[in-house]
């Protein structure tokens, strides 16, 4: 996952899919976001549960524990085949959030050409995206300790998509994304991750204009197939 999203609906578009009671609290509910080209390191809608009850908030996509003298280059990702497991994120794993998308873009080599190609995917019935991830969050009303942020959660891109990029972010059904954010446990939520993310066969993809490469452009022209 090359690490740019898509996220244009308005909050209560997602969260009428996933038939959730959730507190919007960076925006309006039925405010458009109208983001076309979201990167790394800004803040990002999601849903989080809280003491209180799930919310709506905004919050950075990246993180690197506190303690690690040596972070990763690549601070948005965490593999399935690690997150539930790797000693790096069990200060996280148990703070789970749901990012709500409409589709990612991948970046692929072209013959003969220096510029890799964008593409856009989303699912082939152009519903939302569920995208599990797992953060530090501060509690409401509490200082930020400046460490906060969020992984999304990714696979392997299995058969077909191989010819886009050889991983992706996990996808959740509705259903498999309501469980997430539940009081599943540990293990529980780490058998959703292996066994329960959507098939290569549910989305589609396209080539855009190579102009998403740009984060200061915006709009729904990116997310538009070219020729």
């Amino acid at each position: 996952m090359c690490g740019r999203l898509a996220q244009y609906r308005a909050a209560q578009k997602y969260l009428a899919s996933l038939g959730l009671d959730v507190r919007p609290l960076s925006r309006l509910a039925e405010e458009d976001i109208a983001r076309y080209n979201v990167a790394p390191h800004s803040k990002v809608d999601l849903i989080r549960p809280t003491a209180a009850g799930y919310i709506w908030t905004a919050e950075k996509w990246g993180w690197t524990p506190a303690w690690d003298a040596k972070p990763a280059r690549r601070d948005i990702n965490a593999t399935r085949e690690k997150a539930a497991r790797s000693k790096y994120f069990r200060q996280i794993w148990p703070h789970r959030a749901l990012v709500c998308v409409d589709g990612w873009y991948e970046w692929c080599v072209v013959d003969g050409e220096k510029t890799k190609q964008p593409y856009f995917i989303r699912r082939a019935d152009d519903e939302p995206l569920f995208l599990p991830a797992i953060g530090q969050f501060s509690e409401a009303g509490v200082e930020p300790g400046g460490h906060e942020g969020f992984r999304i959660i990714t696979a392997d891109s299995e058969g077909g998509m191989l010819d886009v990029h050889d991983r992706r972010p996990v996808v959740f059904g509705e259903e498999d994304a309501r469980q997430w954010l539940s009081d599943i446990g540990s293990k529980g939520a780490d058998q959703l991750l292996q066994e329960r993310a959507l098939p290569v066969a549910d989305f589609t993809w396209y080539p855009v204009s190579r102009a998403v490469g740009s984060v200061r452009n915006e709009g729904r022209a990116l997310i538009e197939p070219i020729s």
